[in-house]
């Protein structure tokens, strides 16, 4: 995993596990009050060492990959954690009826320069896809296909191997036509995990465009 720090001179911090293939570009129109620490790229399993003591506040934020990703890193045991929030995620990242199939997971890795647009087409939905797909395009992650690639190859690895610990979230999001983590599986992991808390975004996977900041989501 690697972290950036947002720093916006806070006491508070949202601790933000981000999905595949991201960084903190795409979010960088979002304009928050608290510090940021974007996780990302999860080609190894394991938190670098970061100080968190400094912070009033701490709360979690995890989307898509990420919710599994946060919920198997291991962090201080001290750190308390005000909220947890997942958005269109499951603790099971791979998996055809509650994570992403199998097939399509597959398909990920053999993307191209033509496939990654569809790619990026497909994290938006709802009435604003247009707008919020292009607003992506001028925010796109900095990162090259062979690190997109490699995050692939480490997370086949070592998903098997480490099953997440069942975690309570203060909301679960879920969008309502996401094609990425679909919808129906996303439903079918919550709701068989005995979770009420749901919250239906009129979203495709990426929802955060709809949003000014990221405390918005909290």
């Amino acid at each position: 995993m690697r972290l950036y720090l947002e720093n916006n001179n806070s006491e508070n911090l949202i601790l933000f596990f981000c999905g595949w293939g991201m960084d903190e570009n795409p979010f960088s129109v979002l304009k928050s009050d608290s510090n940021i620490l974007y996780v990302y790229d999860y080609a190894s399993p394991d938190f670098p060492e970061f100080d968190f003591s400094k912070y009033k506040s701490v709360k979690l934020l995890s989307f898509s990959y990420g919710v599994y990703a946060g919920a198997i890193a291991k962090l201080p045991q001290n750190l308390k954690l005000d909220e947890r929030v997942a958005i269109n995620g499951t603790l099971i990242p791979v998996d055809d009826k509650l994570g992403v199939p199998v097939r399509q997971f597959e398909l990920t890795e053999k993307m191209d320069s033509e496939s990654v647009v569809k790619f990026r087409q497909r994290l938006f939905g709802g009435e604003k896809a247009e707008e919020h797909f292009e607003i992506f395009e001028n925010n796109l992650p900095v990162r090259s296909a062979i690190s997109c690639t490699d995050e692939l190859l480490g997370m086949k690895k070592y998903v098997p191997e480490i099953p997440a610990p069942q975690k309570t979230f203060d909301k679960i999001y879920v969008a309502k036509y996401d094609r990425c983590v679909p919808t129906r599986n996303q439903l079918n992991f919550w709701q068989n995990a005995g979770v009420n808390n749901i919250i239906e975004l009129e979203t495709g996977h990426f929802p955060f465009y709809n949003y000014k900041k990221l405390e918005d989501l909290l």
